[in-house]
């Protein structure tokens, strides 16, 4: 009898010792994976965002380079300010022989996921276009106006790297935007030719082919960072493609891009392209033949989900450049004026940005600077918000088109995990919601400035999705 009492003992001590371990062995693990990164920077939290319990956190209020994450600022801020049925619209007008495009600061125009996600074809933007103006009886265009006045003439952000204006994640910020400001080049040998594919259809004067046939492939393309012509330079062994080309002066790119495209469609438009600001006045006096739309939630997809740069700057000029509740408005959207308006978001959020610095809406600069707690905050108040449908609909998922579609595609995690990745020189960052084996959600942010290895976040959400309840 005394000898079944002790053995009864033994069991609810060991039973006991099991459960009050059990959150300090969700630390251990989470302790273990940040130990591979133990000579950088790290803030983590991660929070049950039924009860607010923090089951794990480490400097979580250590403002940290968030790269990418902070697209998670930028998205809300959008939705919230903006709202959620916003469309950004670009207009076509005729006036007598002029053509003219008003532009709205739409990302999306031209953009291939989007028409592909769409199952439109890719040059449904100009076919369309064309058939607005042939169907007005007009069969050639004086000259093509375009008024980019939506968002200032700051293309670049100061902050962002000069040496790499050329790169696709650097792409200038633009009133008027095509094929996310970015040429799509492949090559071909034909004989002792090199043939070039050009994405959007580009004239011959924006490009210079020096490309030519040799042993083998040594190739590159390049564009000054003050003009807005593309270089071809090398040899190539076969075919092949480049990374896409971040363009010069977007205005300027489109407007000639149009202009080919129509005499391409049988339309005469061998005038001049100019940038001008369109009166209210002169617009009242000319036709409106066709309008663009873009979505707010295709943006923000791109944005989140595929971590796309344009798109990100784009929104957080549209903060400044539309009042609230999406209305066009007199001023021109610029980044200083974009950032006021996230910080005003985020307080009524209810997020303290205090210590924190945004300097874009990408996280691109590495001046940036936010907390873990500040991002998790972001995504507890929008997952309980009106607005949580499309926010949660943009975010990345495991398996699916985007970010986490291949890293992230662990059957434990598919369908559990919505999130945003980041990654800039010295960074790596992940931040988002993920389902606990008990059905509960978990809130987390990772921030880690310094070296660390390139699978740290995806060791960390599997440890996450192996979480239990909380004692």
């Amino acid at each position: 009898m005394r000898r079944g009492i002790v053995i009864a003992l033994v069991a609810l001590a060991l039973c006991g010792l099991s459960r009050a371990q059990a959150p300090d062995s969700l630390a251990s693990r989470i302790e273990s994976v940040l130990g591979k990164a133990s000579g950088a920077q790290v803030g983590l939290l991660v929070v049950e965002l039924s009860s607010g319990r923090t089951r794990f956190e480490r400097n979580p209020d250590l403002p940290l380079k968030p790269a990418s994450v902070l697209k998670l600022l930028t998205t809300a801020a959008a939705i919230r300010h903006l709202g959620a049925d916003f469309t950004y619209q670009t207009e076509l007008y005729l006036a007598g022989d002029e053509l003219w495009v008003r532009g709205a600061g739409d990302p999306g125009l031209g953009d291939p996921r989007l028409e592909e996600r769409g199952g439109r074809p890719l040059d449904r933007l100009f076919d369309e276009w064309a058939q607005a103006i042939a169907g007005r009886g007009a069969t050639s265009i004086s000259r093509i106006v375009i008024d980019d006045s939506i968002f200032d003439a700051v293309h670049r952000h100061p902050d962002w790297p000069a040496a790499q204006a050329d790169r696709w994640y650097q792409a200038p910020v633009g009133g008027v935007n095509i094929n996310d400001n970015c040429l799509d080049a492949a090559w071909s040998l034909r004989g002792e030719h090199v043939a070039l594919r050009l994405r959007p259809p580009t004239p011959d004067d924006f490009y210079r082919n020096r490309l030519r046939p040799g042993a083998k492939t040594a190739a590159r393309v390049q564009r000054p960072a003050d003009g807005d012509v593309f270089e071809f330079i090398g040899t190539v062994a076969g075919g092949g493609s480049f990374q896409p080309t971040a363009v010069g002066d977007p205005t300027v790119f489109f407007g000639h891009v149009l202009r080919y495209a129509l005499q391409q469609r049988g339309i005469d438009a061998g005038g001049p392209v100019v940038r001008r600001r369109l009166t209210a006045e002169a617009i009242a006096g000319a036709t409106l033949i066709a309008i663009h739309r873009t979505a707010l939630e295709d943006v923000l997809w791109r944005c989140n989900a595929f971590s796309q740069n344009l798109f990100a700057e784009c929104l957080i000029k549209s903060l400044a450049a539309y009042e609230a509740g999406g209305r066009r408005g007199d001023a021109p959207g610029s980044w200083d004026a974009g950032v006021r308006v996230v910080a005003r978001e985020m307080e009524r959020l209810g997020v303290d940005l205090r210590g924190a610095s945004v300097r874009d809406g990408s996280g691109l600069s590495h001046e940036n600077r936010v907390t873990a707690r500040q991002v998790v905050a972001v995504l507890a108040a929008m997952h309980r918000g009106p607005s949580a449908q499309p926010f949660l609909d943009s975010l990345a998922q495991p398996g699916q088109p985007g970010t986490m579609r291949s890293q992230f595609a662990d059957r434990r995690l598919l369908g559990r995990l919505r999130g945003k990745t980041g990654t800039i020189q010295g960074v790596k960052a992940l931040a988002g919601l993920i389902d606990a084996t008990d059905g509960g959600t978990l809130g987390f942010a990772l921030l880690v400035n310094g070296a660390a290895p390139d699978a740290l976040p995806l060791e960390l959400c599997r440890v996450l999705a192996g979480a239990g309840p909380s004692p």
